[in-house]
C-alpha cells in the first residue's frame, strides 16, 4: 500500500487551494502524488477525476502506474474508454493533450479533480482552458482541485514559473486578485523520497553525469535553468548591479528595437573609461511593465512612433544627459506596408523620428555574430596575478541596473531556436535581447593581444617555477601542490 512520506508528499496532499503546483527536481514522487489524490472521493458516485499528459506515449507511463494503484482500490481498467471506474461509480480518466485545439474535446464535461503532470511540456492555453472552465462541481461536498506537477524545462518553461514559481515563497498561498482563486507552489527534492534512495542508491550519481545545467534543474529543481536556455551565463548576483549616477564623462548610447502590436525597447548604455557596459534605464514599451497587466507579457503599447520619439527625447532631457550615438533596428528604414500604415505618419517609422529630431544609425543586425559578441560581453574577465599566476578575481564586462525590471524578466526566459540553436528562438520576448545584440556588436569585445612563450621551453619551465615559489611561500604549501594551482 503506498504512503506518503513525510514532509513535501504529506504537505502537497494535505493542501486545500484550488490548484497545487509540485514543481522542481526529479524523484520526490511527484506523479504519485497526482495519481493519489485523484482517489480522495471514489466513494462518492458523482465523481470525476482527470489526468492529463501531453502526449499519448507519455501517457502509457501513467495508465501503467495506475494500474499497479487502483486496482487495491477496486477501480477496473475501461481501456475503451481510457478511464478506471470504481464500485461507487467515482470515474478517473486519463487523457492527453497533444495539439492545440485536443483542448475542445473536454469541453462539456465536468471534473471535480484535474492534474496535469509534466506542466511545462502544456500550453498555458491548453491549461487554463481545461482548469479554469471544465473544472466545476455542481455536487454539494466535492469541492474543485486542479493539481499539476513539474521539473523546470520544456516549452512551458516561462509561464509556469511566472504562475506559480514567481508569485510568493514557496509554500506560501497566492489568492489571484482577479479571479479570487487560490494556489501554491510546493517544491520537492529527492531527499523527500527515501524510497528512491533505498531501491537505486546510484540514482545521485547518475544525475551528476547530465551536465551541470541539467544537474542543477534535476537535483535542486532550480527554475532559473532550464534546456534550452539562451543565455544561461547571465546573473543578477553578477551582472546586476544597484542604481548610481551615471559619470557625465562616460560615453552613453540609445538602443532601439521597433514594435508596434509587439513591444517596442529602448535601452540606455553607458561606457565606462575602462571599457565597461552599463545598462542604466530602459524603456519598455510593453503592457506587462507600463500597465502592471500580469498577461501582458510581450503585448505592444501600440505607440506611433513620433509618440515613441517624444518619449525618448523626454526622458533624456528629465536627466540632461548628452546621447553619443543612436542605434536602430534597420527594419524601421523600409517603407511600411498598407496594412501598417497606422504605425507611423511618415512613409517610414524612422521619418517620424526624425520629424521629432531624434536620429538613428543602422545597427549590425547579425544574429549569429551577434549573440557571440553577446556572450563574450558577458563573460568574466580572469584577472591573473602575473607573478605567480594565482586567479585573483573575476570581474563583468556588463552589469544592468536593478531597476531595468523588463530586461531581468525577459533575458533568463529566451530560448535557443530548436531549428537552429545557434540563434534565438524569436517566439520568444527577444525584443531587450536584441537591443542588447545590436550595443555589443557596435562596441565589440576585441581579443587581447597575448605573447606567448612556448611550451615546454626553457623559459616556459622557468616562469613556471618561480610562480609555484611564490605561490607556495604565499600560501605556506608544499611545492607540489603549488603546481597544481598556478597556471
Amino acid at each position: 500500500m503506498w504512503r506518503p512520506h513525510p514532509g513535501f508528499q504529506t504537505e502537497f496532499l494535505r493542501r486545500d487551494e484550488f490548484e497545487a503546483f509540485a514543481g522542481g527536481a526529479v524523484g520526490p514522487g511527484k506523479t504519485d502524488l497526482l495519481i493519489v489524490q485523484a482517489l480522495d472521493h471514489i466513494e462518492h458516485p458523482q465523481y470525476h477525476g482527470l489526468i492529463l499528459r501531453r502526449t499519448f506515449p507519455r501517457l502509457q507511463e501513467i495508465i501503467d502506474r495506475c494500474k499497479d494503484l487502483y486496482p487495491g482500490f477496486g477501480g477496473v481498467w475501461k481501456a475503451g474508454l481510457k478511464r478506471f471506474e470504481f464500485p461507487s461509480g467515482a470515474r478517473i480518466t486519463l487523457g492527453h493533450c497533444e495539439h492545440e485545439d485536443d483542448k475542445r474535446n473536454y469541453h462539456g464535461k465536468e471534473f471535480q479533480y484535474m492534474a496535469f503532470d509534466e506542466l511545462t511540456e502544456f500550453t498555458q492555453s491548453q491549461y487554463e482552458f481545461i482548469s479554469l472552465l471544465r473544472s466545476r462541481s455542481t455536487i454539494p461536498g466535492l469541492k474543485v482541485k486542479v493539481r499539476s506537477a513539474s521539473n523546470p524545462g520544456g516549452p512551458g518553461h516561462a509561464w509556469v514559473k511566472e504562475r506559480f514559481v514567481d508569485v510568493a515563497t514557496p509554500g506560501r498561498r497566492y489568492v489571484d486578485p482577479k479571479t479570487g482563486l487560490s494556489r501554491i507552489f510546493v517544491p520537492g527534492t529527492v531527499d523527500d523520497n527515501p524510497s528512491l534512495f533505498e531501491n537505486d542508491p546510484d540514482y545521485l550519481k547518475r544525475l551528476e553525469l547530465q551536465g551541470e545545467l541539467a544537474y542543477k534543474r534535476y537535483r535542486y529543481g532550480i527554475w532559473d535553468a532550464f534546456e534550452g536556455q539562451a543565455i544561461p551565463e547571465l546573473s543578477p548576483s553578477v551582472h546586476g548591479c544597484e542604481d548610481f549616477d551615471i559619470p557625465p564623462e562616460w560615453e552613453r548610447y540609445c538602443i532601439f528595437d521597433w514594435g508596434w502590436s509587439s513591444p517596442f525597447a529602448v535601452l540606455w548604455f553607458a561606457i565606462d573609461y575602462d571599457g565597461n557596459m552599463y545598462l542604466y534605464r530602459e524603456w519598455y514599451g510593453c503592457k506587462r511593465e507600463e500597465e502592471g497587466l500580469e498577461d501582458g507579457a510581450n503585448a505592444g503599447l501600440k505607440l506611433q512612433a513620433w509618440e515613441v520619439a517624444r518619449g525618448i527625447l523626454e526622458r533624456e532631457r528629465e536627466a540632461g544627459e548628452k546621447i553619443r550615438r543612436r542605434f536602430a533596428d534597420p527594419s524601421i528604414w523600409h517603407p511600411r506596408a498598407e496594412s501598417r500604415r497606422k504605425e507611423a505618419r511618415g512613409v517610414t517609422i524612422y521619418d517620424d523620428f526624425v520629424s521629432e529630431g531624434v536620429y538613428f544609425i543602422k545597427a549590425d543586425n547579425v544574429r549569429i555574430q551577434g549573440r557571440h559578441q553577446v556572450h563574450r560581453r558577458l563573460k568574466l574577465v580572469e584577472n591573473i596575478d602575473k607573478e605567480t599566476g594565482e586567479l585573483l578575481s573575476e570581474d563583468p564586462t556588463f552589469q544592468a541596473f536593478n531597476s531595468c525590471k523588463g530586461f531581468w524578466r525577459t533575458m533568463p526566459l529566451l530560448r535557443e531556436d530548436p531549428k537552429r540553436p545557434d540563434d534565438i528562438d524569436t517566439d520568444t520576448e527577444d525584443h531587450l535581447y536584441d537591443c542588447l545584440r545590436y550595443m555589443c556588436v557596435s562596441k565589440p569585445i576585441k581579443p587581447k593581444p597575448v605573447t606567448k612563450i612556448p611550451a615546454g621551453s626553457f623559459q616556459a619551465e622557468r616562469a613556471r617555477y618561480i610562480r609555484a615559489k611564490k605561490y607556495a611561500a604565499r600560501h605556506a604549501i608544499s611545492m607540489s601542490e603549488a603546481y597544481g594551482k598556478i597556471r
